[in-house]
C-alpha cells in the first residue's frame, strides 16, 4: 500500500490561519476584558449597598428609640385601648410648663359647672395621682355630694390669682371662688391658697388619655386653705 503523501502549505492558507488565529485571540481577549468590567461593576454595586446599608445603620442607631406601645384588652367587653409609655420621669419641665399644669389642675378641680361637670371630673382624676383621686372622689360621693347639693341650680367660678411653683415639685396657688346661683345671686367671693406637690410621670395610660396629658402630670398632694387676709 502507498502512503499518502501531506500536501505542502500554501503561504496563502498559512496567512488564513494565522489570521484566524489571532482573530480567535482577539476574541478571546476581549471576552476576557468585559468579563472584569462586568465582575467590576457588580463588585462596585454590591460595594455602594453595603455602604449605603451600613450608613442607614448609623443612622438608625443614633435616633432615639420609639415610645412603647401596649395593647390592653378588656376581659368583659373585648375592646382593645392603646396603651402609651414615658420612658422618662420628670420634676419640673421649667416654670412656664409647670404653671400651665398647675392652672388647668386648679381650674379642672375647683370649677362646677353642671354642663362641664364631667369634663371637669375626668381631667381632675387624670391629673391626680391614685391617693389624691380617692380625696377628689369624696367631694361627689354621698348624700351631700357636691352635684346633689348644687345640680343644675348653680355654678362654681374660679380666678387664679397667682402660681408660684418653687421648681421642686411644689408650688403655691392663689385663687378665688364664687358661687353663681341660676337666679342671678352671687354669693361671696371666696379666697384659697393651694399648697400642691406634683410631679411627671411615665406611668402606663391609654393614647387618648396622653392627649389630654401628654407630659404625665400628677399632684402628689393638694391642700387648700382659706386666705383670710383677702376673705370678707
Amino acid at each position: 500500500m502507498k502512503t499518502k503523501q501531506a500536501k505542502p502549505v500554501k503561504a496563502q492558507q498559512l496567512s488564513s490561519y494565522y489570521e484566524e488565529s489571532r482573530g480567535l485571540e482577539r476574541d478571546l481577549i476581549n471576552e476576557f476584558i468585559r468579563s472584569r468590567r462586568i465582575a467590576w461593576r457588580v463588585a462596585g454595586a454590591v460595594g455602594l449597598f453595603g455602604l449605603f446599608g451600613m450608613i442607614c445603620g448609623i443612622v438608625g442607631f443614633s435616633q432615639p428609640a420609639p415610645t412603647p406601645l401596649v395593647l390592653r384588652v378588656d376581659n368583659t367587653t373585648g375592646a382593645v385601648d392603646v396603651i402609651s409609655i414615658m420612658r422618662e420621669h420628670e420634676t419640673s419641665y421649667g416654670e412656664v410648663v409647670d404653671r400651665y399644669w398647675l392652672n388647668q389642675y386648679v381650674l379642672n378641680r375647683e370649677t362646677y359647672d353642671y354642663d362641664t361637670i364631667q369634663l371637669n371630673y375626668d381631667t381632675t382624676a387624670l391629673l391626680s395621682a391614685a391617693a389624691v383621686q380617692q380625696e377628689y372622689y369624696k367631694i361627689y360621693d354621698g348624700e351631700k355630694a357636691r352635684d346633689k347639693v348644687l345640680s343644675n341650680k348653680a355654678r362654681i367660678t374660679v380666678k387664679v390669682r397667682s402660681i408660684q411653683p418653687n421648681g421642686l415639685g411644689q408650688a403655691t396657688v392663689r385663687f378665688t371662688t364664687q358661687q353663681h346661683d341660676s337666679n342671678g345671686a352671687a354669693g361671696p367671693k371666696q379666697h384659697q391658697i393651694a399648697t400642691i406637690g406634683y410631679t411627671y410621670v411615665g406611668a402606663p395610660m391609654k393614647s387618648s388619655d396622653r392627649l389630654l396629658n401628654p407630659l404625665g402630670f400628677q399632684v402628689t398632694s393638694y391642700r387648700t386653705d382659706p386666705e383670710i387676709l383677702l376673705n370678707d
